[in-house]
């Protein structure tokens, strides 16, 4: 875990590409802040204005100096009197000022929001970055809906720790100091008195920026399973609907809704409990300094317009000093989202230390002793592979079948290498998959799987998928072959009729012919089919299985079947059992051998007569 000092510098180094801008709205933000001390220091010059000639003057502070240059400058355009150039010169002050804090203001509200934003998306295009190489291993112990709110709202937490706290802290810092230079030209032993509260105040901000850090931490934890439960919730709307599980749904969203408002009633009560004592402290040093200061008004040792400005300046100071109290809740906040986002960017990538070229491969494939565990800490764990050792020559379609955790699926997730090997290896054209660049490994696999992922985009965009320049010639040719051409010229508008959301326009058939299209598309020499008809009615499973037959002529393919019907033409059926090769050959050959082949395909034929 990164020190609160760590994670801010780390956050501050994605400011380093926009340092000017970062300078320039700083500086804004600074020139207003002086200006609202000058502006406070001008009730001096305008109440020692009204007084009556003779009346005792401080003649000093940040506005007798001002004040003085202005006159001198309307005494050089046209000579007037003192009493006539103080009455011109006041309102050409205060105006001055207020234009310099208008575009003061402006520049330094409209540089923060341009900066934040700036940063905002570099942080999540950097996020978006990572997650586009992480092994499928982070998925399958992430949730969706954890990832997603680091990604939205993590993300847009941080800018809280960054430009925002050191846009208050510039702004707030200068202020504070200001007055406090005003406070100490006017009368230094009064300002000394004000000084005494500033180590409570430091000690209540520790405290409670521990505390804050603690619930912000706890908040973000919250707001990810927030994210999940309604991510879920709405991604399996029908089954939730189908099984009567709304209650249920209902019970579970309640309860980490209620958990985010605990901990935010928390994190407020934690932040007003703080700015509470702080502004007792202050309340109690001001009624003390209230005192102190009209005793010596009285004496006549401060003008009516030094004590004015004194008690103006002190009231002033509280809004500034509040501030700064404060700046640790959305400090820690943005800390506590920072660590959220950094922790997912710092994920180790999926390895990818091969440097062979491929141009396109052969696609003769060897399994040897392969080995694979899910979970590889634990070496005492069950393997979901155990020393599977397999051969498939160029062209040859090989299938793979077994019950329900046999291996099938995790046998043929290893070929494009989205788990690494526990033990063995796997061969491509007689080279360690290892040994090859990952990006040019799977550029030589297609997939087409049961759970078809259409985008939500074109048809053609669908097909050519990965493509940043689609052919429409060889899209249309890939639609033809994959006997979804007629369908889709049935579309509003086409291959460029948008599919919707995971293509929901489209039945289930549909969508599986446009993988295939996709794949077809793609023309890799290696195939892989994941129980791609296994979810079809009878009418749909042949239509795609005659677009797959056309799909795996002149490819190494490996399919994975639930229904052995659909693959009694293979070159050759692999048997698994408990994550090993029980037996091997044909559909014929297994059949006379009456192993756990032939008990599967009478089991099946059993069933569906």
């Amino acid at each position: 875990m990164q020190s609160n000092r760590q994670l801010y510098l780390r956050l501050l180094s994605h400011f380093r590409p926009y340092t000017g801008a970062l300078v320039l709205t700083l500086l804004a933000v600074a020139i207003g802040a002086v200006n609202d001390v000058v502006l406070v220091a001008q009730l001096q010059t305008v109440i020692d204005a009204m007084q009556p000639p003779g009346a005792a003057t401080a003649g000093k502070g940040l506005s007798s100096g001002l004040l003085s240059s202005v006159k001198d400058m309307l005494q050089w355009i046209r000579p007037l009197n003192p009493h006539e150039s103080a009455l011109w010169a006041i309102p050409v002050i205060i105006f001055c000022l207020a234009s310099v804090r208008m575009m003061a203001t402006f520049a330094g509200e409209y540089g923060a929001a341009w900066l934040s934003s700036r940063v905002q998306t570099d942080l999540r295009e950097k996020m978006f970055e990572r997650i586009l190489q992480l092994p499928n291993r982070y998925f399958d112990h992430s949730a969706t809906g954890v990832i997603l709110s680091r990604v939205a709202y993590d993300a847009s937490q941080v800018s809280q720790a960054g430009l925002n706290v050191f846009n208050v802290l510039v702004r707030d810092s200068v202020q504070t100091l200001g007055y406090l230079v005003t406070l100490f030209l006017i009368d230094w032993q009064l300002a000394i008195f004000c000084l005494g509260l500033l180590p409570l105040v430091a000690i209540i901000v520790t405290f409670a920026g521990r505390r804050m850090r603690k619930l912000s931490h706890s908040g973000q934890l919250a707001m990810g399973e927030l994210s999940r439960v309604l991510d879920e919730s709405i991604g399996g709307q029908k089954v939730v609907k189908i099984f009567g599980g709304q209650s249920y749904e209902k019970q579970r969203f309640n309860t980490v809704a209620k958990l985010n408002r605990h901990l935010a009633v928390k994190q407020s009560a934690t932040s007003a409990l703080n700015s509470g004592i702080t502004l007792l402290l202050v309340g109690l040093t001001l009624a003390a300094v209230i005192y102190f200061a009209l005793t010596r008004a009285q004496s006549g040792a401060l003008s009516a317009g030094a004590f004015v400005t004194f008690m103006g300046a002190l009231m002033t100071m509280q809004a500034p000093i509040k501030n700064l109290t404060k700046i640790n809740e959305p400090l820690q906040r943005g800390l506590a989202a920072a660590e959220s986002v950094f922790g997912l960017m710092d994920e180790a990538a999926e390895p990818d230390q091969g440097q062979r070229s491929l141009t396109r491969a052969q696609g003769q494939l060897s399994f040897e002793s392969v080995g694979f565990r899910y979970d590889q800490a634990d070496r005492d764990s069950k393997p979901a592979l155990d020393k599977v050792s397999l051969t498939i020559a160029p062209g040859e379609t090989v299938a793979l079948v077994g019950s329900s955790g046999s291996g099938k699926s995790t046998l043929a997730g290893l070929l494009p290498r989205f788990y690494e090997l526990t033990e063995g290896r796997i061969l491509l054209d007689g080279v360690d998959l290892r040994e090859y660049r990952l990006e040019e490994l799977r550029r030589q696999i297609a997939l087409v799987s049961q759970d078809v992922v259409l985008f939500n985009d074109t048809v053609q965009a669908n097909i050519a998928y990965g493509d940043p320049q689609p052919d429409p010639a060889k899209v249309r040719a890939a639609a033809e072959a994959a006997y979804a051409h007629g369908f889709i010229e049935a579309l509003p508008e086409g291959y460029l009729t948008q599919v919707g959301e995971n293509g929901a326009r489209l039945s289930g058939g549909q969508r599986q012919r446009l993988a295939i299209a996709r794949a077809l598309y793609k023309d890799a020499p290696l195939l892989i089919l994941d129980e791609a008809t296994s979810a079809l009615d009878t009418e749909s499973e042949r239509q795609v299985q005659a677009a797959l037959e056309v799909l795996m002529q002149g490819r190494t393919t490996l399919v994975i079947a639930h229904r052995l019907s659909t693959i009694e033409h293979a070159d050759r059926i692999v048997a698994m059992q408990a994550g090993r090769i029980a037996e091997m050959g044909s559909h014929a050959e297994l059949l006379a051998r009456d192993g756990i082949y032939a008990n599967l395909y009478r089991q099946q034929r059993s069933e569906a007569g």
